[in-house]
């Protein structure tokens, strides 16, 4: 190709037609931008759909990140459910003044359970460090940047407070009256104990019963709520990116 175009200008100068041999040249130029113009273009055009490809690529492995933390935040409310009952049934044990049973030590060992965690960050660090403009929805971006910046942020810090007055109290009044914190049942290794050394004197502790009392609202603020909304949070983000995958349908 590059030879024909040679010969061409070649023949217009021997032949000394300079107003042809300009409109040629402008010609070549032209057809020459419209070349780099139109490589350019399909240029784009692959780097685009390369990165269509490695968003859907991300989406996907996002959904199967968030489905399992799903998952596990729906196994978590559980047992700090089981928790809350646990607490209810000792303290309306403790106000009707009534005798030591034996399944009081499983929920002396449950009341003080508790589970709490924070989203898996391995996917979402790896798309922010290929950049998060590679996700087209802006709606979906921004959530996925709430997700993983304040809000894990914020349940960690839930978590810990509460985690913070479970030890004070392991340290400040269990050992006061139990003989361990979270011992294992020997029928159900499963299932955690607390055996009180002495029910009555536990029944007349001031501070045992002020943190027996405190505990449910501790616990609704510091994880049922933040566990709550992280469900929300998740499946909202789950609908999100399946709306994103169905455009690749």
């Amino acid at each position: 190709m590059i030879k024909f175009f040679r010969r061409i200008r070649q023949q217009l100068l021997s032949e000394g037609n300079t107003s042809k041999y300009l409109k040629y040249a402008i010609g070549e130029i032209i057809l020459v931008v419209v070349g780099i113009l139109i490589a350019l273009q399909i240029n784009n055009w692959n780097e685009k759909r390369k990165d269509r490809q490695l968003e859907k690529e991300f989406l996907i492995a996002l959904k199967e990140t968030l489905n399992r933390d799903l998952e596990r935040n729906l196994e978590s409310q559980k047992v700090n459910t089981k928790a809350l009952y646990s607490m209810q049934i000792l303290t309306e044990h403790f106000e009707q003044d009534l005798p030591y049973n034996d399944s009081l030590k499983y929920h002396f060992g449950t009341a003080s359970n508790f589970y709490f965690w924070d989203l898996s960050e391995s996917v979402f660090k790896s798309l922010e460090a290929k950049g998060l403009d590679l996700i087209s929805n802006n709606n979906l971006r921004d959530s996925l940047a709430l997700a993983y910046g304040n809000h894990n942020k914020s349940i960690n810090f839930a978590g810990f407070r509460y985690h913070d007055y479970i030890d004070h109290a392991i340290l400040n009044i269990f050992n006061n009256h139990f003989d361990m914190a979270w011992g294992n049942a020997k029928n159900n290794p499963s299932e955690t104990i607390m055996e009180p050394l002495d029910f009555e004197n536990l029944k007349s502790d001031k501070e045992y019963m002020y943190f027996l009392r405190t505990l449910p609202n501790l616990h609704y603020y510091k994880l049922t709520v933040p566990l709550q909304n992280t469900q929300i949070l998740l499946e909202r983000l789950l609908f999100l990116i399946d709306e994103e995958l169905n455009k690749f349908n």
